[in-house]
C-alpha cells in the first residue's frame, strides 16, 4: 500500500520540485521509502512513497523499470494472485529481480499493454510511463478500493492519490466546482468523476485511461452485470460462498508484516475474522472500538466473536472530544466528506496501526448480498415488485420519488408509497440521500443556484441499474456498488487507514466472490425480509444465531450529542463564520443551528454536512 504521484508535460517544463513536494506530502501513506523518476527526454516524472508489505528489501522501490522496454511503473495496492501470474511470465522466459508484485504489473504490462488489467486479480491504482508510445497509462481496480486523482494542465497531466497535495500544484485549477458542492450536500460525499475541485477529476472504478500528445482517452474495462443467473440449491450455493470466501481470505493474509483484523462485532468482519482464525497458526490479533452510549457500543458483540474465535482482541472506547480530529480529518479527505463515520474509521485504523501492519475488514457485505434496510422487502413484496415494477421505468419516477419526500397531502403519500413500497423499492437506493438536503432545502442553502447535475446523475444511475439488472433487489445492490460503496465506504476506509501507513483489506470485495454473488438469485440474497440470507447461513456456521440475527447497527457515532455537547462550541464558530461557509446562504445556516438547539428533529444530518464543509473550507488552504 503506498501513495503515486506524476507530471506528464508535453513541453517539457516539468517542475520536478513540486512533484518531490507532492509526494513528500502523502508520505503517511508510504513512511517505508519513496523516490522520483525522469524519463529521458524530460516530459514525464514520476514520484512513490513506499508501505513495504511484500518483499521488504531494496528490490521493491518505486518508481520501478523494467530494463528492457525502459517503462516505469508507480503502483499503489496490492495483486493477490501475483504469485501464479509470475509463475506463467516466468514459463514464458522473463526474469525477475524482485518478489514484488509490482514487477509482475510491469512484466505483463509488456506483453499485454493496457490488457493486463483483466489479469489483476485485486486492489489498486497504477501509472505506467510507455517509453516507446511516449504515452502515460493510469488505471484503478474494479470496485474502487484505491484513489487515483488526476488533473489536466495546458500542457500536461498531473495525478496524485490524495486530493489535498494535489490541489496545491500550480498547474491545477483548483477553484470550487458548484456541481460537485451540489452532489456533496445531497449525497455527503462527492461521487466520481467530480472533486471539489474544477480542475481535478476521479478516475472512476474499473477505468483506465491514456494520456498522450493526442489528448486523454478513458475507457472501462469491466462491468459488474447481475442479468445472467445461475441454477443452483440453497446448499450448494452456501458451500461455494464459503470456499470463495475463504479462498479471498487467505489470499489476503499474505504479508511480510504483522497482520490482524478489523473487528466491528457485525457479522461480516465476524465471518471474516471466523475464516482467518480456521487459517491461521497464531491467534489473529483484533481490533475494535465502542461507545459509553449502549445504543452505538458494539464492543460485547465484537468480544462475543473474538472469545468464540480465540482472537488476541484490543477493545477501545471513543470518547466525544474529537474537535482536534476534524481538521486533520479534512485535510486527509482533501474535500468535504462527511460520512461521521470517518472518525472511529480513522482511530480503530490508529489503533490496529500500533500492533500490526496490514488488517483485513468486512467491507462490503452489506453491497455484496443485500444488508441495509432498504432492501428487507418480504417474499410476497419481492413477487409483487416482479410484475408492476417494470410498467413504468424507474429512471422515469426518479424526479417524482425525490418531490414526493416532502408529501404532505394522504394522496402523495399514497404515491409515495405505492411507488417506494410496492412498484420501484430501488428507488430507495437514490433517494436515501434526501436525508440530508434535499432538492427543494439545497436550492435555498445555495442561494437558487441550480443545474441539472443531480437530475442527470440519478437519471443516468437508474438507467444503468435497469441495464445489467432486472429486478429491484439486484438493482438496488448494482446502484449501491456503483456509488456508496466506491463514493463514500471506500473513500472513508482508504483515508482512514492510510492516515498511519495501515493497509486495509477486503476479502468479501475480491472479484470472484462479487461476480459469484452477482449470478446469484435473490432468494439467496434477500429471504422473508432477511437481507445478506446466504452470508448470515455461512455465519451460523461459526456463531449462535441470535449473534447472527440480531438488528444491524452500523459503525455510527452519537452524532446529535456530540453537537450538542462537546462539539457545540465548534460548530457555532465554523458555522457563524461567513468565509467559512461561503457560498452557503448564512440566514438559512442559523436558522438552522437554531432549530436544531431547540429541539427540532432531522436536522442532524444536515448540520453535520454543512459543519464539515466549513471545516473543510478552513483547511483546504493550508
Amino acid at each position: 500500500m503506498c501513495g503515486i504521484t506524476g507530471h506528464i508535460d508535453l513541453k517539457g517544463g516539468l517542475a520536478t520540485e513540486s512533484l518531490a513536494s507532492m509526494t513528500k506530502a502523502i508520505m503517511h501513506r508510504g513512511p517505508d521509502d519513496h523516490g522520483l523518476w525522469v524519463s529521458p527526454n524530460g516530459i514525464c516524472v514520476l514520484g512513490h512513497a513506499r508501505l513495504s508489505i511484500v518483499d521488504l528489501s531494496p528490490a521493491g522501490h518505486q518508481p520501478m523499470l523494467d530494463p528492457i522496454t525502459g517503462n516505469a511503473i508507480v503502483f499503489n495496492g496490492e495483486i493477490y494472485n501475483f504469485q501464479s501470474l509470475r509463475q506463467g511470465c516466468e514459463a514464458l522466459g522473463d526474469v525477475f529481480n524482485s518478489h514484488t508484485d509490482t514487477e509482475v504489473i510491469l512484466m505483463l504490462y509488456r506483453r499485454h499493454g493496457v490488457n493486463c488489467l483483466k489479469f489483476l486479480r485485486g486492489m489498486f491504482a497504477l501509472s505506467i510511463w510507455d517509453e516507446q508510445r511516449q504515452q502515460i497509462f493510469l488505471a484503478r481496480d474494479r470496485v474502487g478500493k484505491k484513489p487515483l486523482n488526476y488533473a489536466l494542465t495546458k500542457t500536461g497531466l498531473v495525478f496524485c492519490s490524495e486530493l489535498h497535495p494535489l490541489s496545491k500544484h500550480s498547474s491545477v485549477d483548483n477553484g470550487m466546482d458548484m456541481e460537485a458542492l451540489e452532489l456533496y450536500l445531497q449525497c455527503q460525499f462527492i461521487p466520481a468523476p467530480w472533486t471539489i475541485y474544477r480542475g481535478i477529476r476521479k478516475l472512476p472504478p474499473a477505468h483506465y485511461a491514456v494520456y498522450d500528445r493526442d489528448g486523454l482517452r478513458l475507457e472501462q474495462y469491466w462491468e459488474l452485470d447481475y442479468r445472467d443467473k445461475i441454477g443452483i440449491s440453497e446448499a450448494d450455493a452456501l458451500d461455494a460462498l464459503e470456499e470463495k470466501l475463504t479462498e479471498a481470505v487467505r489470499l489476503r493474509m499474505n504479508a511480510d508484516v504483522p497482520l490482524g483484523a478489523l473487528l466491528s462485532g457485525g457479522v461480516d468482519s465476524s465471518v471474516v475474522v471466523a475464516l482467518m482464525a480456521k487459517l491461521s497458526k497464531e491467534p489473529v490479533r483484533t481490533f475494535s472500538i465502542g461507545f459509553e452510549e449502549e445504543v452505538f457500543n458494539e464492543l460485547p458483540w465484537a468480544q462475543q466473536a473474538a472469545s468464540i474465535c480465540g482472537t488476541q482482541h484490543h477493545p477501545e472506547i471513543v470518547q466525544g472530544n474529537v474537535e482536534h480530529l476534524l481538521p486533520i480529518l479534512a485535510r486527509h479527505y482533501g474535500e468535504p466528506f462527511a460520512d461521521h463515520s470517518a472518525i472511529p474509521s480513522f482511530i480503530v485504523s490508529a489503533a490496529a496501526r500500533r500492533n500490526v501492519t496490514v488488517a483485513l475488514n468486512g467491507d462490503g457485505g452489506d453491497e455484496l448480498l443485500g444488508g441495509y434496510s432498504r432492501y428487507s422487502l418480504s417474499n410476497r413484496v419481492i413477487q409483487l415488485t416482479k410484475l408492476i415494477g417494470g410498467l413504468i421505468p424507474p429512471a422515469s419516477l426518479v424526479d417524482l420519488s425525490t418531490k414526493l419526500i416532502d408529501a404532505k397531502t394522504i394522496s402523495q403519500r399514497i404515491i409515495r408509497k405505492l411507488i417506494m413500497q410496492y412498484a420501484n423499492p430501488e428507488l430507495r437506493s437514490i433517494n436515501m440521500y434526501l436525508s440530508f438536503w434535499n432538492d427543494r432545502e439545497r436550492g435555498e442553502l445555495l442561494s437558487d443556484y441550480t443545474s441539472l447535475v443531480l437530475q442527470d446523475w440519478r437519471q443516468d444511475c437508474l438507467k444503468n441499474a435497469c441495464t445489467y439488472a432486472d429486478n429491484a433487489i439486484d438493482r438496488m445492490l448494482w446502484l449501491d456498488s456503483q456509488t456508496y460503496l466506491p463514493g463514500c465506504l471506500l473513500v472513508k476506509m482508504d483515508i482512514a487507514s492510510m492516515h498511519c501507513g495501515l493497509e486495509t483489506r477486503s476479502p468479501l470485495l475480491d472479484q470472484e466472490v462479487i461476480e459469484f454473488c452477482a449470478k446469484l438469485p435473490i432468494r439467496y440474497k434477500v429471504k422473508g425480509g432477511v437481507g445478506k440470507y446466504l452470508l448470515k447461513k455461512m455465519a451460523e456456521r461459526y456463531y449462535p444465531k441470535e449473534f447472527v440475527y440480531r438488528p444491524k447497527m452500523g459503525f455510527g457515532i452519537p452524532l446529535e450529542a456530540w453537537l450538542r455537547g462537546p462539539l457545540r462550541g465548534m460548530v457555532e464558530e465554523v458555522l457563524r463564520d461567513p468565509d467559512a461557509v461561503f457560498p452557503l446562504n448564512n440566514a438559512l445556516l442559523e436558522q438552522t443551528l437554531t432549530d436544531f438547539y431547540k429541539g427540532k428533529g432531522g436536522l442532524t444530518f444536515k448540520l453535520w454536512c454543512v459543519f464539515i464543509f466549513g471545516v473543510w473550507n478552513r483547511v483546504k488552504d493550508r
